[in-house]
């Protein structure tokens, strides 16, 4: 038995080879059988496993993509850490798919069966993944991925620059400039399967497959960290219509669907708006203080709890700058921006020229 935890991207490549080394000759094609997870129940599998081989006394079955309820529901986890707390660690916790294949684990395979189990990610909690640990192969090739934390975990960024690196060399590229990795890593997104896709799509793209630079990944790959958001509504509370005018013209030539970009601004614009009645509880002069004396005085101890910490401190900068009556008509504004793009003609950045000069000019005429 051997578990193979990751994204499916990374794993699956590996599941074959593992399986050709497994079966010899043609029987691969015979012998060997894929359940894809959710198809059909696991309960079944046990009698798959029974089955035995047709030209070969080895036989394998490929369980893919098993999800483990406990960590894929919200709900569901809430109950794990729930039953984790109280030390509930009987057979009886463990229900649903992860009890029918840790059943079937349980009760034993036949000597000429091979079973290779792929996953994302197992309850680290859980029975399944310990008994796995004790009696199964595991091959653990998960990169955990955390938005705006990755340069703080570096086993995190030593595996995702190895698996892009990986990927590279699988498609060919032998001429990898300098700073290419990172530049993919810094544009990659929270899901590794979707960061590798846009390589290969990066790769199809160039005139010669075999070399590689960074301003081919910058002007070629889509940015998937979504640092662009904090990029635009920096500029935006900064009132820098240059640099948010910049950066709404790059987004628009990357391909990044203008209605996303107004969902963006629009979800800005209310959180700020709703901000709006905090800042008249904040003593004058608080926007001179600095953001620790700010959060360890008395001047946040009137504020939510939820502001009293350095993302609420520079949420209340940013809509210090703007009055209330700006911010709600600013946001009609991009309501209409929104009608616009869906029924207008006309070129989506100029549309969004006229709301960003709404947004920053004030500030340049001294409002």
């Amino acid at each position: 038995m051997v578990l193979f935890l990751g994204d499916a991207t990374v794993v699956d490549p590996l599941v074959r080879e593992f399986v050709d080394a497994c079966l010899e000759g043609g029987s691969a094609s015979l012998d060997f059988e894929t359940w894809r997870f959710g198809e059909r129940p696991v309960s079944g599998l046990a009698d798959s496993l029974r089955q035995v081989g047709m030209f070969s006394p080895k036989r394998c079955v490929w369980l893919r993509g098993f999800e483990d309820a406990r960590r894929s529901g919200a709900a569901a986890s809430s109950a794990g850490e729930a039953s984790a707390e109280e030390g509930d660690d009987d057979a009886g916790a463990v229900g649903g798919a992860a009890g029918e294949l840790l059943s079937i684990l349980e009760a034993g395979l036949p000597d000429s069966v091979t079973l290779v189990v792929s996953s994302p990610g197992l309850d680290a909690r859980g029975r399944l993944l310990r008994w796995f640990q004790k009696h199964a192969r595991v091959e653990d090739r998960r990169v955990r991925l955390e938005p705006g934390r990755r340069d703080a975990n570096k086993e995190t960024e030593q595996g995702l620059r190895a698996a892009i690196e990986q990927r590279l060399a699988a498609l060919g590229v032998s001429r990898v400039e300098a700073g290419v990795v990172d530049e993919i890593a810094r544009r990659g997104g929270p899901v590794l399967g979707e960061t590798l896709q846009e390589v290969d799509r990066l790769v199809l793209s160039l005139a010669d497959p075999l070399r590689l630079e960074v301003g081919q990944v910058r002007s070629g790959m889509r940015d998937l960290s979504q640092g662009w958001v904090f990029d635009l509504t920096k500029a935006l509370d900064a009132r820098d219509l240059a640099a948010a005018e910049r950066i709404v013209a790059e987004l628009l030539q990357a391909g990044e669907a203008p209605l996303r970009l107004v969902a963006t601004l629009g979800g800005h614009c209310a959180d700020l708006l709703a901000l709006s009645p905090c800042l008249e509880r904040l003593p004058q002069g608080w926007m001179r203080m600095r953001g620790k004396e700010f959060l360890e005085g008395p001047a946040s101890a009137a504020l939510p709890a939820n502001l009293r910490n350095w993302r609420g401190y520079f949420r209340l900068k940013a809509a210090a700058n703007f009055r209330p009556a700006e911010l709600r008509r600013l946001h009609a504004e991009i309501r209409r921006l929104d009608l616009a793009l869906k029924s207008s003609p006309s070129d989506p950045l100029l549309l969004f020229s006229r709301l960003l000069q709404a947004v920053c000019l004030p500030a340049a005429a001294g409002r």
